[in-house]
């Protein structure tokens, strides 16, 4: 019973962490695109994409984000492998986007690093390979 109640609030704690992030991703995204020109990029920025390219990419990141967290509710193993993904996609993203929102990017890193942490540590081996004798 310990290691299904164990991995059973992992789940539940990188659902909840997830649907925050992608509340938090959506609601960057919605902002740039809103606004597009509310923060700019600094002089020289090796990434130099148009605030509202970033809102688009932001958006979408946490929409799925939403989603998945709604299917690690569920507990399948495809939402566990789903939400690695995009907290990944997610931190690399906010990484990016740390020199034009620093205080926001830093939180939804922070974010993103205990989403991957709850769903590598939940339950049963996130890439774990099946072994045909067990």
């Amino acid at each position: 019973m310990g290691s299904t109640t164990r991995g059973r609030g992992g789940t539940v704690a990188a659902a909840l962490l997830l649907g925050l992030g992608g509340i938090g991703q959506a609601a960057n995204g919605i902002a740039a695109v809103a606004s597009g020109g509310y923060v700019t990029a600094p002089p020289g920025y090796t990434f130099e994409f148009s605030i509202a390219a970033w809102g688009w990419v932001h958006l979408a990141i946490g929409v799925l984000a939403i989603v998945v967290a709604v299917g690690l509710f569920r507990g399948g193993r495809l939402a566990r492998i789903l939400a690695f993904a995009l907290a990944a996609a997610s931190l690399v993203s906010n990484f990016l986007w740390l020199p034009i929102e620093p205080g926001w990017s830093v939180a939804l890193i922070a974010l993103s690093v205990f989403v991957l942490w709850a769903v590598t540590t939940a339950g049963e081996p996130l890439f774990a390979r099946s072994e045909g004798g067990r």
